[in-house]
């Protein structure tokens, strides 16, 4: 029988001890804890080792104890994060309006943009650039998506699908899409004032909203007909992104 403590000799025992006084040391270091932590580990170490208790079970106990600290630590520094960027934005002005507005320019900045004038809202260019992508890398696999799910005439008006979603791309190099040149001539026209502008792009942004919602529905229709593959769960994945991105979940046709 081993005497009282010897267990706390054994290679892994000891391995053990001390990985776990290393992340207490860099735990104390990151977040500004009191030092005395360790000392704390090092006297419950002596007692257990005294007492003989079981190494193992000890060990369990304490690297329980050290995940709690470490949990708190972290709410602990997220907490003072928020409350340090708070800090500073009341410093230099800013307020819960322009945190949103931060945060939504964060989600819509990897969309491309098209070019419809130097005075367009980032928005309506964006938008209309995530159509673009839309084209480009999913447009075709929709298609032939619903061409599988409704092969029968009259099932779904394809043609009018498309000749709908023609409106929002560009069909030829350097040429606008179509839903965008009435915003574009109230851009450029001297004669046109804020407001008619401004109207323009809730126009274009309404109704690029529109159509995505109704071809995300149909996708979502077509589901009862056949199966989704790969290549139209990705379509239909970034049109939500885009809707949620853009904030126009609630853009819906009445």
């Amino acid at each position: 029988m081993l005497g009282k403590g010897r267990g706390y000799d054994r290679a892994d025992v000891r391995d053990a001890v001390e990985k776990l006084k290393s992340e207490y040391e860099s735990l104390i270091f990151d977040n500004a804890l009191n030092p005395a932590l360790i000392e704390s580990f090092e006297d419950r170490l002596r007692h257990a080792r005294a007492m003989g208790r079981d190494p193992k079970r000890f060990l369990e106990e304490e690297i329980a104890e050290y995940k709690s600290l470490e949990k708190k630590a972290e709410v602990k520094a997220y907490t003072e994060s928020v409350r340090d960027e708070a800090r500073r934005r009341r410093l230099a002005g800013e307020t819960f309006a322009d945190k949103v507005l931060d945060e939504y320019r964060q989600k819509i900045e990897h969309y491309p943009e098209v070019g419809i004038h130097p005075d367009a809202d980032p928005e309506v260019a964006k938008l209309y650039g995530a159509l673009d992508l839309l084209d480009r890398n999913h447009w075709s696999s929709l298609l032939d998506y619903f061409r599988k799910a409704y092969p029968r005439a009259g099932q779904i008006d394809r043609m009018s699908i498309e000749q709908r979603f023609w409106r929002f791309v560009s069909t030829r190099k350097d040429r606008l899409p179509e839903e965008l040149e009435p915003y574009r001539r109230a851009l450029a026209a001297p004669s046109a004032t804020k407001k008619e502008r401004i109207r323009e792009a809730q126009e274009a942004v309404k109704s690029a909203a529109f159509f995505l919602h109704e071809l995300l529905d149909l996708c979502e229709d077509a589901r009862k007909q056949a199966d989704q593959g790969d290549d139209v769960q990705r379509a239909t994945g970034f049109i939500r992104d885009v809707i949620l991105d853009f904030r126009i979940k609630d853009l819906k046709r009445r």
